[in-house]
């Protein structure tokens, strides 16, 4: 991660093409570009409202099979690609500002300090923990525009997880996109570049929900510890970003950060 102070651009299409790369499409080597053929013929049928697909591909230069499921509405066969992008769009969650920001910048502290993203699906689901509560994660999951549920509620084995109930899989694959690690968190190298696009704001909301997972306070210490088990780099980082936020100390080592107390009140989590 580079230093938020710095100047840090990172473009929509960027966004959108790492999103659609998470699809494979039978068709296309790269699932972007089916995206962008997509939208080409659609373009073309907004011009040529008057023309079929059979046409139309004559005009796009594209298989009337391939497209004759792109311009008819009663197959609606939009690449799954694109109807993600459409999706990712509409919530924001491709060139996030304001509270939508913050609200994914929370959201991805909650996945990295006590979730994963499946590699299966791509659906994340964040586990409640010692200082926080399912409705706090659920919370998290509202504010970025989704519902969520409960899963294994019931079990003496495993701690609940909240999971998404709709566009789950999108969000996950948008998450990604943003950096966000799949199938576990323990190789993760960097924060997510999400982290250098938002503001202070969402900076803050990103530290106190990680930090709230991971968060072991010792009895006879003022020092917190953030317990990790990613690689050194992950934890600079996050040691980084609490000075830089709070103005305070924090140290790192290979197996977490140690937060000062003075940092910890900064961020309104001294207990």
């Amino acid at each position: 991660m580079s230093s938020h102070s710095d100047t840090y651009f990172i473009s929509k299409q960027s966004i959108e093409k790492r999103l659609a790369r998470t699809y494979n499409h039978p068709s296309y080597e790269d699932p972007y570009d089916a995206v962008s053929d997509y939208r080409r013929v659609q373009r073309a049928a907004a011009n040529h409202p008057d023309k079929g697909s059979a046409a139309l591909s004559t005009i796009v230069e594209l298989p009337r099979s391939r497209i004759r499921g792109w311009v008819d509405e009663e197959t609606d066969s939009m690449p799954d690609a694109a109807r993600a992008i459409s999706v990712a769009q509409n919530k924001s969650w491709l060139d996030p500002t304001g509270d939508t920001a913050v609200a994914l910048a929370s959201l991805v502290g909650h996945l990295l300090g006590g979730g994963s993203i499946t590699k299966r699906n791509y659906v994340p689901s964040i586990s409640e923990g010692r200082r926080v509560s399912t409705s706090e994660i659920t919370r998290a999951f509202r504010q970025v525009g989704v519902q969520s549920e409960l899963r294994h509620e019931d079990s003496d084995n495993r701690a609940t997880e909240v999971v998404p109930t709709e566009y789950g899989s999108i969000l996950g694959r948008t998450l990604t996109a943003w950096g966000c690690p799949v199938g576990g968190r323990s190789e993760i190298q960097s924060l997510p570049e999400l982290i250098d696009v938002v503001d202070d704001s969402g900076l803050e909301a990103f530290l106190k929900a990680y930090t709230l997972h991971r968060a072991v306070n010792y009895v006879e210490k003022a020092t917190t510890r953030l317990q990790g088990e990613q690689p050194e780099g992950f934890h600079a980082a996050v040691a980084e970003l609490i000075e830089q936020v709070t103005g305070e100390t924090a140290t790192y080592g290979s197996r977490g950060v140690t937060v000062s107390a003075s940092a910890m009140r900064a961020l309104g989590l001294d207990e």
